[in-house]
């Protein structure tokens, strides 16, 4: 069962990127309301339960019948998911983000996204933040969140134990996959991309708002140490 409080001590840490470090929600909601419009989808049917979720998995939900084939080739999936790579218009950092990646260990962290490879790539290109040395896309998973496959994935690729390692994710499919691959701790981000009732029902414990609101310490043997940051007098 996850842990609740602070101090939380881990060897592996395993971000979530959109909503977690990145939020692209303006961007993401944009190009699938375009996407709606074109198929005569309700946006608002879609855009509640697609956060944290692969794309393809989304259009196998909500597409026609006659495109089902078509959308879920690799040339459909990399066009679209190129449209959006390209669109930077309303992405922001979430704060503490780019501080805290460039502090760790190497080795010690991975991102888990259901964005594909192209899609997590240009993020960190075009925002700055550090290169993880582990990534687990919708591209190399034959099951998105909330399946644990990913978070999973990128624990034995650190050589941690799930158990021994803590979640970050914004969404509840991600919350849910982290719960289930047995992550010591899964912190909900409560970023703005969610209400912050989804992040409880779907697991997250603790939540916090940003990174600026934790202190990490590395201790001896690779362990890492997550305390509260205690408030400036």
């Amino acid at each position: 069962m996850a842990i609740s409080s602070f101090p939380i001590r881990c060897r592996g840490l395993l971000f979530d990127m959109d909503g977690t470090l990145i939020d692209t929600t303006v961007i993401v909601e944009r190009h699938w309301k375009i996407w709606c419009e074109h198929h005569n989808v309700e946006f608002s049917q879609l855009i509640s339960v697609s956060h944290g979720r692969p794309s393809f998995e989304i259009m196998k939900e909500f597409a026609p019948l006659e495109k089902q084939i078509e959308y879920q080739t690799p040339e459909y999936l990399a066009k679209l998911e190129s449209s959006v790579a390209n669109d930077m218009n309303g992405m922001i950092l979430i704060p503490g983000a780019k501080e805290l990646l460039q502090s760790l260990p190497k080795g010690s962290w991975s991102v888990v996204t259901s964005a594909g490879l192209e899609m997590a790539q240009s993020r960190f290109q075009q925002t700055g933040l550090a290169t993880p040395p582990i990534m687990v896309t919708a591209t190399h998973v034959s099951r998105g969140k909330p399946h644990p496959e990913g978070y999973m994935s990128a624990a034995k690729q650190l050589g941690v134990p799930p158990s021994e390692c803590v979640v970050f994710e914004d969404a509840p499919a991600g919350i849910r996959a982290g719960v289930a691959s047995g992550a010591k701790a899964v912190i909900g981000m409560n970023t703005g991309t969610m209400p912050l009732e989804h992040l409880i029902e779907a697991g997250a414990n603790p939540i916090v708002s940003s990174f600026e609101e934790l202190e990490f310490s590395f201790l001896e043997d690779g362990v890492i140490e997550i305390n509260l940051r205690k408030p400036q007098v």
